[in-house]
């Protein structure tokens, strides 16, 4: 048998330096050590060669589908969504707003926007990027994202075009939208610290819809905040959170009070468990609502929320999801109501008293091909807010609070490939205010995604 010898330089200079010994004999003994001493400054030059090499080789990260950055213990991971979605109102026009399917403004029956039907735009602003990275430390991993995408309302773009004309100007020019920030944290061990989803948002159980908002009636929202976790293998996780406070408050023309005065962060309090046969979540938000102009006007009001919700698993990769939120002057973690509203005439602040319910259902055919019916629906009950949101004829009109508003979305996607999905989703909506006005919404949704990992 025959062996080969690999002639890499390493190996050609010990050939070379093991000729020099064999016929050592026939060269002076200076030129020996001359040429021994060229031959080791020439490994010494091969093996640093060598090892810059290795060094700067790409290596496969510490966490899953990222690079290990060269010189550095780093992980880094570019992902990211290159995604279009075409739409058709088939019933009225609420364009007016940053999505259509921004429900409880849709436009009420009799309306000049409510008979106009057949728009349809297309649009990418929904696409993203993101990094994530991940270094070791004495205190474990340490994880951080960054990530944004370009779904600012249009009509924001262009400063030198005023009112709801930037939307049109911006389509008319480049259909550019600018970015904006989605997540900006980091996390060792149980502490997170940056911009996230809220801790009141439970994100897992949330029911997947083609439509970028998803259903009404549930909390979906990101902000700054502090986050600890513990973590048992027995009885679940419990997590405390503080929160960025937003003092948000209407006067009786239903405009937003710029007296708003954050003196302290929201306090979300949750606890998640995984069992067999799916999971449940439970969690509560306590916020302050203050309102300060620094000439007379300073009172406050606490506003609290809670929320419950799970998964229930119906076989193979199906699924049934389901959530319930509510609360008294719970505001922005709840999609959609204003929350509060200030009485110049008692002096008060009112609270908005809201409950709503999502279930969800996704049907999973094979690795191609998945389904989902989703239904969402929100209630505001009867107290002193709606008497006084009544009483200033805040009841009724565009921008009337609602009694009820109700959702549904039926839709699918479809991986022809790995990275590839193709979308399509029907949603019918239906609002009524307080003063009993309704208005409905009807829409096809299609959408071509991406996704870059």
């Amino acid at each position: 048998m025959r062996t080969h010898l690999k002639l890499t330089p390493l190996n050609l200079a010990l050939l070379m330096a093991g000729g020099l010994c064999l016929h050592g004999h026939a060269l002076a003994q200076s030129d020996v050590n001359a040429r021994i001493q060229q031959l080791e400054q020439q490994l010494k030059q091969l093996k640093e060669q060598v090892e810059a090499s290795t060094k700067e080789t790409v290596v496969v990260g510490d966490a899953p589908g990222s690079l290990r950055i060269p010189n550095t213990e780093s992980s880094l991971r570019v992902y990211g969504i290159a995604e279009l979605n075409m739409v058709r109102e088939a019933k009225g026009d609420n364009s007016n707003n940053d999505y259509s399917t921004f429900l409880p403004y849709a436009p009420l029956k009799g309306s000049a926007d409510a008979k106009k039907s057949g728009r349809s735009y297309l649009h990418a602003r929904t696409s993203r990027l993101g990094l994530e990275a991940a270094t070791p430390s004495p205190w474990g991993q340490v994880s951080v994202k960054v990530e944004g995408d370009f779904n600012n309302d249009p009509r924001l773009g262009n400063s030198s075009v005023s009112g709801d004309s930037k939307n049109l100007y911006t389509q008319q020019v480049s259909n550019s939208y600018g970015f904006r920030l989605r997540h900006a944290y980091f996390q060792v061990g149980g502490w997170m610290a940056g911009q996230n989803w809220s801790t009141f948002m439970d994100i897992d159980n949330t029911p997947e819809t083609v439509d970028f908002n998803g259903p009404i009636g549930a909390t979906f929202l990101r902000q700054p905040q502090v986050r600890y976790t513990y973590v048992t293998p027995q009885s679940g996780n419990y997590t405390a959170a503080l929160e960025n406070s937003v003092s948000y408050a209407i006067d009786k023309t239903g405009t937003a009070m710029k007296e708003g005065f954050s003196s302290m962060p929201d306090v979300v309090l949750r606890w998640d468990r995984s069992f067999p046969w799916g999971s449940l979540n439970l969690r509560t938000v306590s916020h302050e609502i203050k309102l300060n102009d620094g000439a007379g006007l300073n009172t406050a009001k606490r506003g609290t929320g809670f929320g419950a919700s799970g998964q229930i698993k119906t076989g193979g990769d199906d699924f049934i999801s389901w959530l319930v939120t509510g609360g008294t002057g719970i505001g922005r973690y709840f999609n959609y109501v204003e929350g509060a509203g200030y009485n110049d005439i008692t002096k008060r602040i009112e609270l908005e008293k809201a409950m709503g319910i999502v279930v969800g259902y996704q049907k999973k055919f094979n690795d191609q091909y998945r389904m989902n019916i989703v239904y969402g629906e929100q209630r505001h009950g009867t107290n002193a807010y709606t008497a006084w949101a009544k009483s200033n004829g805040l009841d009724s009109g565009q921008y009337g609070v609602n009694r009820k508003v109700q959702q549904l979305h039926v839709g699918g996607f479809w991986n022809p490939i790995k990275p590839v999905e193709i979308g399509a989703e029907y949603i019918w909506g239906q609002r009524k205010t307080l003063a009993g006005e309704t208005g409905d919404m009807s829409r096809i949704n299609l959408l071509a995604r991406y996704n870059i990992n």
